[in-house]
């Protein structure tokens, strides 16, 4: 039986579901108009640059659109239910890069 690898990768890998699931529970628990999503946004558009092949900057981005959308209150009922494909996919994929999927 092998080891898990910790890198650097890795540790930082780590943090991006933990953001991802705490923008979700902002969204549906918290006021809509918040800074705090866009501040996880930022350390995932980060990462995105940091380490390239890791998440699609283009699902990164939508999710960044979806959330300047809600803060800035265009229609931010309906686009908060279509952020969640992003965030999804964000919380999928750094799952899968941890798992070594």
């Amino acid at each position: 039986m092998g080891h898990y690898p910790f890198t650097l990768f890795n540790g930082i890998t780590l943090f991006v579901p933990i953001f991802t699931f705490l923008v979700v529970w902002q969204r549906f628990r918290g006021q809509p108009g918040s800074n705090w999503p866009l501040v996880c946004y930022a350390v995932m558009v980060g990462y995105t640059i940091g380490f390239s092949g890791g998440l699609s900057p283009y699902w990164v981005a939508a999710g960044v659109l979806c959330a300047l959308a809600i803060r800035f209150g265009f229609y931010p009922a309906r686009v908060r239910v279509a952020e969640l494909l992003p965030l999804g996919y964000v919380a999928w994929r750094s799952v899968g890069l941890l798992l070594m999927w």
